[in-house]
């Protein structure tokens, strides 16, 4: 049990083991909070959910880069797994027709996009460590399939839902080049935090916009 709180160091802002060793990687996780904050008052039938689940991320990933344990690492990882299903559970509310079992397969199509992105990391990070992990790779393509159904039941959702689609890679991008960057420019983790905080909204905007018509 007590390897769970054995300090991780994987960060490039990290030199020690004390709260505050990574201050700008723990700061940058108002992002959440702020898009959090902003999601609460859009008012509509999923934001305050939406909401709640993208400030939980933030508080996760912020216990994350202040204790830097394990055991925060695995309630960071749940965060965002709990924003994603309960993005694909949601999501086909946007679609002109939807049941519980569509709401259903859309979080199984969510899980299978992601266990197939992670085989095929698997295989390709021995030559190429620095690719993402499968579980963001697949919740990006996830993503792209959402915003393409969503396009032909409400245009206005489907925009944000693409904006998202668009930001992200960058978001993933300032993760991935955080230890690579690290001895040249310094850590770019923190640029991570923003965009997603940016992504998330994005996202989450797209899901809770009202629809303006139905289809007969």
């Amino acid at each position: 049990m007590s390897t769970w709180f054995n300090t991780v160091d994987i960060y490039c802002e990290r030199l020690d083991a004390s709260f505050w060793a990574e201050p700008i990687n723990a700061i940058s996780n108002l992002s959440f909070i702020v898009a959090g904050f902003f999601l609460w008052r859009l008012r509509s039938s999923h934001s305050a959910l939406m909401a709640t689940l993208v400030i939980l991320i933030g508080l996760g990933s912020f216990s994350f880069h202040t204790f830097a344990n394990r055991l925060t690492g695995l309630l960071d990882v749940l965060a965002i797994a709990l924003y994603l299903v309960a993005f694909a559970f949601l999501i086909p509310k946007q679609w002109s027709r939807n049941s519980l079992l569509i709401q259903l397969g859309s979080a199984l199509g969510l899980i299978v996009s992601i266990v197939l992105a992670q085989l095929l990391m698997s295989d390709l990070k021995p030559a190429l460590p620095w690719l993402p992990s499968g579980m963001y790779l697949g919740a990006w393509m996830a993503l792209i399939v959402y915003a393409l159904i969503t396009q032909y039941s409400n245009m206005p959702a489907a925009r944000f839902l693409w904006l998202a689609v668009i930001v992200f890679p960058v978001s993933l991008l300032s993760r991935q080049l955080d230890m690579p960057l690290c001895d040249s420019i310094g850590g770019t983790h923190w640029l991570w935090h923003l965009f997603n905080g940016l992504t998330l909204y994005l996202s989450s905007y797209g899901l809770c916009a009202e629809r303006r018509y139905k289809f007969q």
